[in-house]
């Protein structure tokens, strides 16, 4: 069997590899005679500071040994992380947002990833019912730490209904063997009401708990639910009085933790305070925004970056600006208060433009799911001003879920779009684009 190995993209000049004779093109195939499935395997095993490098070149293999001192980059980039093909989801979640997607959205999305080493790479979720003994080994030799982990039950029957996998390895076994090896795990758990909640939810939480410190933060989600949901069981979505109840039990989990191991430990995210109407806890609270990029903290962060921006806003601006903010219905209330702000200044104006989620369904109200079609049929026609702003996180790769570009959205609503990350910076900064 041929192993596959890396093809190289690009050759730092002057580096290790480019005085070796390595060009792009050629394909890694191993390192001390180990193979290589992915970059990290090259990290590993490149490391050392006598190495050998099995080389292919077209239809011809070489052997090229190179000494170094230890831990010095040979100075190769790769045409991609993963030599192997990204592992894919066995699973059929009864929450699964792939399985409720309408057709019409960039290929890319029905892609159902579930692979340890992007966890490792970029901080994705992954279950873990395709990582079998070898891959927890492999996880604890090359120590690949952190790893994020989506949980949702550690009750083995009632996890297994959940993801509806071919096989669900008991998640707290994989977990305790992970923390043996000196693994540290940032954990999530989506919520479904009538599911996984009430006494099912205190019992995860305890049991997530009790493999701390190597357990370093546990993430609690609102399930997501679209229009367009049409395999597995009726699920119902997580409302005021049920965003309530879980953010008392996670303060009262956070005392609990505090006591015990001097933090937190568990946190609720943005949305669930933002369904409850329920203030965000202050910026110390997030003990580093662990979770940050699971939308942990997002809004406590916007916040207190509006009061300072705030204060250093201008009083007037030389000649008069009208920007539209593009936002989606869930966030609107906060950004509206910073937009509240900016109209003090002399003549600027700014209008809010929450947008209504008509492609995956009113109950989806969160920025990162608005699409280009959506925003141009609801403010076509409306006077925009000069300019219109969108969040960032809408587009992947400059398009819209969609596939709508965003200059072709600019023509089609006749003023320019500015993306801009979602905080009060740096949307000063596009209104002063």
């Amino acid at each position: 069997m041929e192993l596959r190995g890396g093809t190289v993209a690009m050759v730092e000049p002057g580096s290790i590899a480019e005085q070796a004779g390595i060009e792009p093109g050629d394909v890694i195939v191993s390192i001390n005679g180990h193979p290589l499935s992915d970059i990290i395997d090259f990290r590993f095993y490149s490391a050392e500071e006598e190495i050998d490098i099995l080389v292919r070149r077209g239809d011809e293999e070489a052997v090229i040994s190179v000494e170094k001192d230890y831990d010095d980059s040979l100075g190769i980039e790769f045409t991609d992380e993963l030599f192997d093909g990204i592992r894919t989801c066995g699973n059929r979640c009864i929450f699964c947002f792939v399985h409720q997607l309408p057709r019409g959205v960039r290929r890319s999305l029905y892609l159902k990833d579930d692979d340890y080493r992007l966890s490792f790479l970029h901080g994705n979720f992954v279950t873990l019912t395709n990582a079998d003994e070898a891959d927890i080994r492999r996880i604890i030799e090359q120590r690949l730490s952190p790893l994020y982990i989506s949980v949702h039950a550690s009750e083995p029957d009632l996890r297994a209904r959940m993801l509806r996998g071919r096989s669900a390895p008991d998640i707290m076994e994989q977990l305790k063997m992970l923390a043996a090896g000196g693994i540290t795990l940032h954990t999530q758990i989506v919520v479904c009401p009538g599911e996984n909640d009430g006494e099912h939810l205190e019992r995860t939480v305890r049991d997530l708990a009790s493999v701390h410190p190597q357990v370093a933060s546990i993430g609690i989600v609102p399930v997501g639910l679209t229009e367009h949901r049409r395999v597995g069981p009726h699920l119902d979505r997580v409302d005021p009085e049920g965003a309530k109840h879980i953010i008392r039990s996670v303060r009262r989990w956070q005392r609990e933790f505090m006591l015990r191991f001097g933090t937190r430990l568990v946190w609720a995210s943005d949305e669930l305070y933002l369904i409850a109407k329920v203030l965000a806890p202050s910026a110390g609270a997030y003990e580093g925004f662990t979770q940050y990029e699971n939308g942990i903290g997002i809004v406590r962060t916007f916040l207190d970056e509006a009061r300072r921006t705030i204060r250093r806003l201008p009083e007037r601006l030389p000649k008069p600006l009208k920007v539209t903010l593009v936002t989606a219905r869930l966030a609107a209330p906060v950004i509206q208060v910073f937009a509240s702000a900016l109209n003090k200044v002399e003549n600027l104006e700014v209008t809010m433009a929450p947008i209504r989620n008509d492609f995956f369904g009113e109950s989806v109200t969160v920025a990162g799911l608005v699409v280009g079609e959506d925003i141009r049929k609801q403010l076509e026609g409306r006077d925009l001003g000069d300019a219109v702003i969108i969040p960032r996180v809408m587009l992947r790769e400059g398009a819209f879920l969609d596939d709508v570009m965003v200059d072709e959205l600019s023509a089609a609503l006749g003023v320019p779009l500015i993306p801009a990350e979602p905080s009060p910076d740096a949307l000063v900064q596009a209104v002063k684009r």
